[in-house]
C-alpha cells in the first residue's frame, strides 16, 4: 500500500469518527432535551480533536520542536485556520484541511 493511500485512509477515518462522535448522541436522542454538561461537553469534542491531531503532526519531526519555512505544514495550518474563523463549520474545516494537506503533501 502507498504511502498517499495510507495517509488518505487515516484522515477519512479520522473525519468518520469525528462527524460520528458529534452526530450519534444527537441521532440516538432525538428531540429529547440534554443536560447543559453534556451540551458544553459534545461542543469541545472536535477542539480537543483537533488540537491533539495538529499539534502533534505539525509542530513536531522527530520529536522535536519544527517551527522552519521547510515545514510544509504550517501554511495549510494557516489556510485551514482562516476558513475556520471566516465559516465557522468544523466539517467544512475538517474536509478543506484534509484536502489543502494532500495537496502540499503531492506538490
Amino acid at each position: 500500500m502507498s504511502d498517499s493511500i495510507l495517509k488518505f485512509g487515516i484522515i477519512f477515518t479520522s473525519f468518520i469518527f469525528m462527524f460520528l462522535m458529534r452526530y450519534l448522541p444527537f441521532a440516538i436522542l432525538g428531540n429529547k432535551s440534554t443536560s447543559r454538561e453534556f451540551d458544553r461537553f459534545i461542543k469541545y469534542i472536535p477542539t480537543g480533536v483537533f488540537t491533539a491531531l495538529i499539534v502533534k503532526d505539525v509542530f513536531f519531526k522527530d520529536g522535536k520542536i519544527f517551527l522552519s519555512p521547510e515545514n510544509i505544514k504550517l501554511l495549510p495550518l494557516l489556510a485551514v485556520i482562516l476558513i475556520s474563523l471566516k465559516f465557522k463549520n468544523i466539517g467544512l474545516s475538517v474536509i478543506s484541511g484534509g484536502i489543502i494537506i494532500y495537496i502540499f503533501m503531492m506538490i
